[in-house]
């Protein structure tokens, strides 16, 4: 079995709960949401700990955790490899981030302290480390490029949907997962760019073997009756 813990489980406005991130095997970081850092410290884990952090795409409930995450890093972290996994252009992207945040001077100090290595996802089996994935690109928003994942983790095989609305790149997901981690925002105003539980609804009939852990929860997501689905909390740990 593999441990994830949710350090969040909310969507984009983080109404009800915090903002979706998680640890996988408590070394693989997913999304360095803006409440990652006390978070893992809140649920007994340690930024020094991790391996890798992965980055699904550009949007800031994902990714505006970064600054606090590298601060974190350069004060307690071993002069290890640490791999971030991010889209095309992750790293300028982190560099601009801390720039914006006024922190630019972290850069340097995690270039001496830390062995940063980034990872740019290309849609190919690649290696980040010990950790072999993939990255997948789905379909979230027009403007942006934005992927899911799978991750070869202890012999098994968890995917990650991403923020996603039905597509073809999900469907690969769900068909070489074990366990999908997989975004349901519920009902939103159109143009469709995430799943409602119809749209789970529809996956589990056509992916009848993949367990599914739903995250990046709206207001009143509920899936009592779809079989092998539950609803993750934050600060839950599950063993998959």
């Amino acid at each position: 079995m593999i441990p994830i813990t949710f350090l969040g489980t909310g969507d984009y406005l983080a109404s009800e709960r915090y903002w979706n991130a998680f640890v996988i095997d408590r070394r693989l970081l997913v999304e360095p949401s803006p409440t990652a850092l006390p978070h893992l410290r809140h649920c007994g884990l340690s930024a020094a700990d991790l391996d890798v952090v992965v980055l699904s795409h550009f949007h800031p409930d994902h990714c505006f955790g970064w600054p606090f995450l590298l601060l974190e890093l350069v004060r307690t972290a071993p002069r290890q490899p640490l791999f971030v996994v991010g889209p095309p252009g992750v790293e300028r992207f982190f560099a601009d981030l801390m720039t914006l945040s006024g922190t630019a001077n972290l850069v340097e100090a995690a270039r001496a302290r830390l062995d940063l290595r980034f990872v740019e996802t290309d849609g190919a089996w690649q290696t980040a480390g010990s950790l072999r994935f993939r990255a997948v690109e789905v379909d979230h928003v027009p403007h942006l490029a934005c992927f899911g994942f799978l991750f070869e983790v202890g012999g098994r095989t968890i995917g990650y949907s991403g923020d996603c609305k039905p597509c073809p790149g999900l469907d690969v997901l769900a068909d070489q997962s074990e366990v999908l981690v997989l975004e349901c925002n519920g009902p939103h105003p159109p143009p469709a760019v995430h799943m409602d539980v119809d749209d789970v609804v529809e996956l589990r009939r056509r992916f009848p073997a993949v367990r599914l852990v739903l995250t990046h929860l709206g207001a009143g997501v509920s899936v009592t009756g779809v079989p092998d689905c539950v609803l993750a909390e934050d600060f839950q740990t599950l063993d998959l």
